[in-house]
């Protein structure tokens, strides 16, 4: 794999500057390196004041950067000849700085204090003294990893971490602190609560801090109510200008397994801890949209496995994209749409079997069911207009991991438009293609950025096994096993076998990207999809060719497939950034 190492020049005081090491991230990012939170907060300040050509989003984390491009080329230029500033030792404090009130309360304050050998008031003056620095983004929005070079409270994660920390928590990790943004698990030490906003979507930015900003804590007795700590929902339906008109057009009579909004997602909020999201495989979304002439990024359903039942209440066009999903539509004997709770009217006629990638209308009582797809996971339903959908953080979007975006569609929900159908002519199109079943499937990635953390043959080893798709991948990413492992865990193949770690340190965080395969200490990679966490902290050993990652989102579980390393990534289609 191709890196370059920039070699350290002099500071000021004579001391050799840490060396960068800059590696690519895929196709569409590069990894920088700088050795230390720091470099990494000063080259991170630098590409902000001078980015890029085709710099699309930065993702600071421990001691690295991650650089997102629009188009192949610029990540490969930047790669050849990087403008990186000369290392810094020292924090470049920039932007303004937040006070945060804090009540030091925290179940942990005591055990903090008998591990640093000091009094309880000691911690408390040590955390209020001087300013922390908001350093990256963290595991959920509005969480941010805050540090300080003269912090003298390190301390470690909780050995087993609590099932639930509530918002507002102030808490200690390693050499950070951090602020829970709502109720989640967590392990860091917790030395009290604070009220601040720290992520509201009613105001405008939703995240009250962004790397580069500082951060002064300052001890309160009590807390005034003037705001309150978390995740703050939007009205639970869509604005008044979110849609086309008051009358819905659609009724959901049956949601299936898991049916989402997604529309084009939410790209450059990375710095506040929210990934893209968007749809799992955008390529058929947008062909969906196309079809019934909608914009590329318009709202559409997701549906997983097929089960989705809707009845029309006014005319509509629709058009059904991505798995092979056998669709019918049936009319109601009565010609109304049956109210919920009372049951499926009795249908007239033999049902209508509805054709993919084909434009199809549906009137007033009729119901599109879908049954299981016969190939592929997740099928696309749009609607000539988009549907109306709330949005949060500037997207309809339904993150699954971070929380965001209107809830899955439930029984007796009724669709909106977003804006008033246009009459359009699409040209046809062919199926996009998908996993065929009982075959295997061939998925290109290519290596690093961290392959050189595991032993020179498990790169070749991981390329040569069969893996197959486990039941608990989701939107989050793709967890795969070790295809002829034993299930019963007796003799025979154990993923660890297969990928051995030459580095067995712990990996600091660092920025993630969509097909990201990424290797826990259990050795059954993950391939991330497109609700994946904003920063990771174990090793990827390869990245998923972005033409080649839908495929991995419409592989249903039991799915076998194979990694092709792409030694020459350029003798492949040149994507852009979606």
């Amino acid at each position: 794999m191709a890196t370059a190492q920039i070699p350290g020049r002099l500071t000021a005081n004579g001391h050799a500057a840490d060396i960068y090491t800059v590696k690519p991230f895929g196709l569409l990012a590069v990894m920088v390196d700088c050795r230390t939170l720091e470099n990494a907060l000063h080259l991170h300040g630098h590409l902000q004041q001078h980015p890029a050509v085709g710099q699309t989003e930065l993702v600071p984390a421990a001691q690295t950067v991650l650089v997102r491009f629009a188009a192949a080329e610029h990540a490969a230029a930047f790669l050849a000849a990087p403008n990186l500033p000369q290392a810094s030792g020292d924090v470049r404090t920039h932007g303004r700085t937040v006070t945060i009130p804090v009540v030091y309360d925290g179940q942990d304050l005591a055990d903090v204090a008998a591990h640093l050998g000091m009094s309880e008031q000691a911690v408390i003056y040590a955390h209020t003294t001087g300013h922390w620095s908001v350093a990256f983004a963290g595991f959920a929005p509005g969480f941010f990893y805050l540090h300080r070079h003269d912090n003298v409270l390190d301390v470690p994660r909780r050995p087993t971490p609590r099932t639930s920390v509530p918002s507002g928590a102030v808490g200690l990790a390693g050499d950070f602190s951090g602020i829970y943004p709502r109720t989640s698990p967590g392990g860091w030490q917790l030395i009290g609560h604070t009220n601040a906003p720290l992520w509201n979507l009613a105001q405008n930015p939703p995240a009250l801090l962004e790397p580069g900003m500082q951060v002064q804590f300052e001890a309160v007795r009590e807390l005034i109510t003037a705001g309150q700590a978390g995740v703050q929902d939007d009205p639970a339906h869509p604005a008044e200008d979110e849609q086309a008109s008051a009358r819905p057009v659609l009724q959901v009579k049956a949601p299936g397994l898991q049916t989402l909004f997604q529309d084009s997602g939410r790209a450059g909020l990375t710095h506040w801890g929210v990934s893209p999201s968007g749809p799992a495989d955008r390529e058929a979304a947008a062909e969906a949209n196309r079809l019934v002439g909608n914009s590329a990024g318009a709202t559409v359903l997701e549906n997983l496995a097929g089960g989705l039942k809707v009845t029309a209440l006014v005319d509509v066009e629709l058009t059904l994209t991505g798995a092979d999903t056998p669709a019918q539509i049936a009319e109601d004997a009565t010609g109304q749409v049956a109210e919920p709770g009372q049951g499926a009217a009795q249908a007239t006629d033999t049902p209508l079997a509805v054709r993919p990638y084909t434009p199809f209308a549906l009137k007033p009582g009729q119901t599109l069911t879908l049954g299981a797809p016969t190939r592929g996971l997740r099928t696309y339903l749009a609607v000539r207009g988009g549907f109306a959908a709330r949005t949060e953080a500037a997207s309809a979007s339904r993150d699954t991991l971070a929380g965001l975006g209107p809830k899955p569609l439930t029984a007796g929900e009724q669709l909106f438009l977003a804006s008033p159908p246009v009459a359009v002519v699409a040209d046809p199109a062919s199926a996009l293609p998908m996993p065929e079943p009982g075959k295997v499937l061939e998925v290109r990635a290519l290596p690093g950025p961290r392959d050189d953390w595991f032993t020179p043959d498990s790169l070749d080893r991981f390329a040569e096994v069969t893996w197959e798709v486990s039941q608990s991948s989701d939107r989050i990413g793709v967890r795969l096993l070790l295809a002829d492992a034993p299930a019963d865990g007796g003799a025979g193949a154990q993923p660890t076998d297969v990928l051995t770690r030459a580095v067995t340190r712990e990996l600091p965080s660092e920025g993630m990207v969509a097909g990201a395969i990424q290797v826990p200490p259990s050795g059954e990679p993950v391939v991330f999809l497109a609700d994946h966490p904003v920063t990771g902290g174990y090793p990827v050993i390869a990245t998923v060719h972005p033409a080649d990652l839908r495929l991995l989102a419409q592989a249903p579980p039991g799915t076998q497939l194979r990694f092709t390393l792409l030694t020459d990534p350029q003798t492949a289609p040149t994507p852009t950034e979606k």
